[in-house]
């Protein structure tokens, strides 16, 4: 178990170097959360990516980005004045926080695989290790079930999106949030990894189906586009891009090390080389790469 020093920088090493370049949007966002937040972790098979402090600080960061794409909204779904909430796989906790701080009337659970602790917790948050794969035990329905960045982490996509379904109350939502992955390999390498570890990252496009498959109605799919670096002419998406950009310099290393050396074979300095050549192109502005950032939602029917 580990504890991240409270004075170290968010997403230290891909934030360094932003520093160095006087980016002040970025080492204003660290500062803003470097003083919110202490982190105790265990390391956790739960999905193929390492659960360390690195992984934690990219997922405040890419928090951000959402925030950033999605104009400020934590949710898209026409959710009004929960009640009960359930954040999925909440990873740092950062969104159910963000939710609770909004919506200070509701009771917000966040589910996780880890060990978190909280240098400032709302006192509608409570955080219970939970594993949402298995069978759920909560004594109560929810409003509004969350999940987010959970591509990679499900094996049974159908038995997932029933259960969410049992554990809403009539008239409640479902959401889920996540950055396409596609654009990080040329090779479809990480895929092929995931689908071989049991949790495929390219089922976004199933989404919708599956869950009207297990009753939801209203179902809506929205996509945004999301640069993958500050190449844009238009000052919104190079801002998101800037911000993006070091998101997936961060990223890169948690998405392959594991997949690639465990299910495909590779060894470490094999990862590395292509890895090098992943960020010389995501460096190269000429090269206008980006991804979609992918939100599906739905409610469950009233009873009559």
């Amino acid at each position: 178990m580990s504890q991240a020093a409270p004075d170290q920088p968010i997403a230290a090493a891909a934030l360094e170097e932003v520093a160095a370049d006087g980016d002040s949007a970025i080492e204003s966002f660290v500062s803003l959360r470097l003083t919110e937040w202490k982190i105790f972790f265990f390391i956790t098979d739960f999905v193929g990516k390492p659960n360390d402090e690195d992984e934690q600080d990219r997922l405040d960061l890419s928090h951000h980005v959402y925030n950033l794409v999605l104009g400020g909204h934590l949710y898209r779904a026409p959710v009004k004045s929960p009640q009960r909430v359930l954040d999925l796989g909440t990873g740092t906790g950062i969104w159910a926080i963000d939710f609770a701080d909004e919506n200070p009337q509701a009771e917000v659970i966040a589910s996780i695989t880890n060990l978190l602790t909280r240098s400032r917790v709302p006192p509608n948050v409570r955080f219970e290790i939970d594993d949402f794969e298995q069978e759920w035990h909560f004594s109560q329905k929810f409003d509004f079930i969350h999940g987010r960045e959970l591509e990679g982490c499900i094996r049974d996509h159908n038995q997932f999106f029933t259960q969410c379904f049992q554990f809403l109350r009539p008239g409640g939502f479902f959401e889920m949030k996540t950055i396409g992955v596609t654009t990080y390999s040329d090779d479809d390498g990480i895929h092929k990894a995931a689908e071989k570890f049991g949790k495929s990252m390219t089922t976004v496009n199933t989404w919708k189906e599956k869950m009207e498959k297990a009753g939801f109605k209203n179902v809506k799919w929205e996509e945004y586009k999301l640069p993958q670096s500050p190449w844009s002419q238009d000052e919104k998406l190079k801002t998101i891009g800037t911000f993006n950009q070091h998101n997936v310099f961060q990223g890169l290393g948690s998405y392959t090390y594991a997949l690639f050396t465990r299910f495909l074979g590779w060894e470490r300095n094999e990862v590395e080389v292509l890895l090098a050549g992943v960020r010389r192109e995501l460096k190269d502005l000429s090269i206008h790469l980006y991804t979609k950032l992918h939100v599906v939602y739905g409610e469950k029917p009233d009873e009559n």
